[in-house]
């Protein structure tokens, strides 16, 4: 992926290695500077930024658009001539809680001058969920039969919806929402089962609605099996631990 910025006769040109990325990932990428002038320039800092925002927000234009999450300073008090060219190799790591892209917003690259917040280069990150999560949620979905509706940001969590199967094993189950993380290499489940209960108001029967919440931390040393691939028998075992607390005692 490329993007070009132009700003008081200096070509910014960021490069980067790939389309899409994982969260516990990296991203590997060059940021070039071109004089375009006749005459030498100096150049007071060339900066990289990576940072969350909000799609609305950045289409306003709004101040106090951006969530900070790393800061580059590739360079300093350069002087360069006319038509020449430097480039600096960078490296950044995707944290394995920070934010995947969904509808609202997701992860940019900015670039350029000490300005480049305000008047600078642009580039969006593609970030999906961390491939432990993607397994989990793989054997809740092929396993159980749930439906996924959707995967967004909730602060330092990825919120997942899902939908249950037509069965009569969970027969007062509307939905299941997850909160999905990896930190400090233990990955962290919290479940909220929105269920259906029959209950007596006065002289009539009423149907409400509550939420009943559960919560796991599974270590590395049980997600992972050796040779590093997910282990979904454990995964599958936790699932069903979880799900009985939106089972009924009985089923007729």
């Amino acid at each position: 992926m490329r993007s070009t910025f132009f700003e008081k006769g200096i070509e910014y040109q960021l490069e980067i290695d790939g389309e899409n990325w994982n969260q516990g990932g990296f991203i590997n990428g060059q940021l070039s500077i071109k004089n375009i002038n006749d005459n030498t320039i100096t150049v007071n800092s060339i900066n990289l930024v990576l940072a969350y925002g909000l799609k609305k927000t950045i289409k306003e234009k709004k101040e106090s658009t951006w969530e900070v999450l790393e800061k580059i300073i590739l360079g300093k008090n350069l002087s360069v001539q006319s038509g020449q060219i430097k480039s600096f190799n960078w490296n950044i790591n995707i944290e394995t809680d920070f934010p995947i892209t969904d509808k609202k917003g997701g992860l940019f690259l900015l670039f350029g001058s000490e300005e480049v917040f305000s008047r600078g280069g642009m580039l969006d990150l593609n970030i999906k969920l961390h491939p432990i999560l993607q397994n989990f949620l793989q054997t809740l979905t092929t396993q159980f039969r749930f439906l996924e509706k959707y995967q967004k940001r909730k602060q330092d969590w990825t919120e997942v919806k899902l939908l249950p199967p037509e069965s009569r094993e969970f027969p007062n189950l509307e939905s299941v929402t997850c909160l999905l993380r990896i930190k400090n290499e233990n990955f962290e489940i919290s479940y909220s089962f929105k269920m259906k209960t029959l209950g007596r108001s006065g002289q009539q029967m009423k149907i409400t609605k509550k939420n009943r919440e559960f919560f796991q931390t599974i270590s590395k040393d049980n997600y992972l099996q050796i040779g590093g691939f997910p282990n979904r028998k454990y995964f599958k075992d936790k699932i069903n631990e979880a799900l009985n607390t939106a089972r009924p005692e009985v089923i007729f």
